[in-house]
């Protein structure tokens, strides 16, 4: 099972999970040193080439895995290589099962939509900008269930 946010370059994140001073490219390396996966959005994937993708995987660590929201156009083979083991798969459309969470670090709430949530999976936090803290906390839970 997966926890990730949709996109890590959000500029509401500057100064309060990223730092004021930290340079827009500096996000992904960032984020993914925090959390284990992210869900990129179809409109940024779709405008990525391959040396964009193989720079997300340069600012990434094994382990680290990269989910691609669904779109009418499936993502090119070139674009996928470039991502090598960090693509996990594809969110939506026929992929991988989702819950969305645009709700507060509740807990409890969080621990049911990871619960109710079919495997392999993907608890995608949204929002504008998805909340940190429940991000913090659905995968503290998700972890914790022997999910994560």
């Amino acid at each position: 099972m997966y926890v990730a946010a949709h996109g890590w370059d959000h500029a509401a994140w500057s100064g309060s999970f990223y730092p004021a001073d930290l340079p827009p490219e500096w996000r992904l390396s960032y984020y993914a040193n925090e959390f284990r996966a992210v869900v990129v959005p179809a409109a940024v994937w779709q405008q990525a080439n391959e040396a964009n993708a193989m720079q997300w995987r340069a600012d990434t660590t094994a382990g680290f895995s990269m989910l691609l929201a669904a779109a009418k156009t499936p993502p090119e083979p070139r674009l996928l290589t470039a991502l090598g083991d960090r693509f996990a798969g594809m969110v939506g459309d026929g992929g991988l099962a989702q819950a969305s969470w645009t709700g507060g670090a509740d807990a409890r709430a969080i621990r049911a939509a990871i619960e109710s949530l079919a495997e392999p999976g993907v608890l995608l936090v949204d929002g504008k900008p998805p909340s940190i803290e429940a991000l913090r906390t659905a995968q503290i839970l998700a972890q914790l269930l022997g999910r994560g």
